[in-house]
Parts: structure tokens; C-alpha cells; sequence
């Protein structure tokens, strides 16, 4: 497993698109309030599954999805952790990170001030029992899900700045 980057955005990535802005001064943002709608209605999906059909196909496939749209607009941490999803759905992976481990890998840790990190926790339903095989891999992937939703909103801090209005 790889490590998670240090940076919640790469603004090399991120600045190609901007970079486009001189065409349409609304460009770059356009594609930012794209990606937070198509972001939300993704976790919503894996929330969906992890609470429904438990489908780890399904969580592949959204994570994967997520992770193309993140890493596309330089969102690295959100995409690293979407491709933890999609691996932990194809079974590939079989450990995720703490939060607190993951928060301490931040560069800037002064973005969090102020945010309650444990917030979006919703309580883990599934339960490691012999009920599913892939009891384990819908567990991690909840605690995943978890830490994306406050990369998302640790990014959505960031872009917010930058933009200057809220996102």
C-alpha cells in the first residue's frame, strides 16, 4: 500500500486547469462544484451498499470512479484514499490506516483547526461475524469511506480559500 500523500491538494495538477481560466474565468471552479455534487452523490452510493447490498464490486467500481474525477483535479488525498476502496473491494488490500494516523501525515495540520475530525463518523453497522465472508473488507471499507469524507472536507476548506467564497 502506498502512502498517502502529505498535500490534501497537488497544486502542479491542479494549476493546468486553472491555467485554463483565461478562456472562461469560471472554468476551473465550474469543474470543482462538478466534482463536490458527483463527490457527494458517490459516498451517499457507497453508504447505500455498505448499509444495503454490501455489493464489493459495486464499492470497486464507485471508489475507482471517485478516485479518476479526484486525481484528475489534483484532490490526492481523496484519491488515494478512494483507490484503498476500490483495492479493498477487489480484496486486494486488507488493512486501512487509523484516522488519527492519517490526519498526522498532513503537512498544513492547521487546516483541521476547528473541524471535529470525528464528525462524519457514522457508526460501523457491519458487524465482523460469519453472516458475510466479506464482513472484514465492508468494515474497512466503511472506516475508508469515513476518512474520505473528511478529505472531502478538508479540500473543500482549501478550495474555499482559494476561490475565495465558500464551496
Amino acid at each position: 500500500m502506498s502512502t498517502i500523500p502529505p498535500e490534501i491538494i497537488n497544486w502542479t495538477i491542479l494549476n493546468e486547469i486553472i491555467s485554463m481560466d483565461d478562456d472562461d474565468s469560471d472554468f476551473s471552479k465550474s469543474l470543482i462544484i462538478q466534482f463536490i455534487d458527483q463527490a457527494q452523490t458517490t459516498f451517499a452510493q457507497m453508504q447505500r451498499q455498505l448499509d444495503g447490498d454490501k455489493n464489493l464490486t459495486e464499492l470497486d467500481n464507485l471508489g475507482h470512479f471517485l478516485k479518476g474525477s479526484s486525481a484528475a483535479l489534483g484532490l490526492q488525498r481523496i484519491a488515494w484514499v478512494c483507490e484503498r476502496i476500490q483495492n479493498l473491494g477487489r480484496k486486494m488490500e486488507h488493512f486501512f490506516p487509523n484516522k488519527v494516523e492519517l490526519i498526522n501525515t498532513l503537512s498544513n495540520k492547521s487546516v483541521i483547526n476547528g473541524i471535529d475530525i470525528n464528525e462524519d463518523d457514522e457508526e460501523m453497522k457491519i458487524q465482523a461475524d460469519n453472516t458475510h465472508a466479506d464482513s472484514i473488507f465492508l468494515i474497512l471499507i466503511a472506516k475508508a469511506l469515513n476518512q474520505a469524507r473528511l478529505e472531502f472536507k478538508l479540500a473543500r476548506i482549501e478550495l474555499s480559500k482559494y476561490y475565495n467564497t465558500d464551496l
